[in-house]
């Protein structure tokens, strides 16, 4: 019978001296995660910015909270692999790159016209995004 072995990735933490900004990074790093899992749930609202957002902020609060997310069995890989390379999986690019284009088509189906300024002030921000993501290194 064979046993399975666990991995642990540890972290490299930068933790601030502060007490008071270590509990402003904690407090960031969970309302970061869990505007990451309410993505999860709504597809217009992003997922892996705010699960690396938690991370950093963790990373330089909480060394308990950083190696629980790091080691996390769906965002740890994620969250390593932006941490070492910055890296993004493929389909996690082509995915959000499909999701923004569905949420900017949207608006500008939904959005009054004197409202179309806001609709393109998306799409500028979301193409810039879509260029940013696609020169970051692929995950593995």
């Amino acid at each position: 019978m064979s046993q399975k072995k666990h991995f642990y990735y540890r972290p490299k933490t930068n933790q601030h001296h502060s007490p008071t900004v270590r509990w402003t990074f904690v407090i960031l790093g969970w309302l970061f995660f869990v505007l990451g899992i309410i993505g999860i749930l709504l597809p217009v609202m992003p997922t892996a910015p705010f699960i690396l957002l938690a991370a950093g902020c963790w990373a330089r609060s909480s060394r308990r909270f950083h190696f629980w997310l790091i080691n996390h069995k769906y965002f740890g890989k994620y969250v390593r692999d932006w941490e070492e390379n910055h890296a993004v999986p493929l389909y996690a690019k082509w995915l959000a790159t499909i999701m923004m284009a569905i949420s900017t088509v949207m608006l500008f189906y939904r959005l009054p016209a004197d409202m179309t300024w806001a609709a393109w002030l998306v799409a500028l921000v979301c193409s810039g995004v879509i260029v940013y993501l696609f020169r970051l290194p692929n995950a593995e």
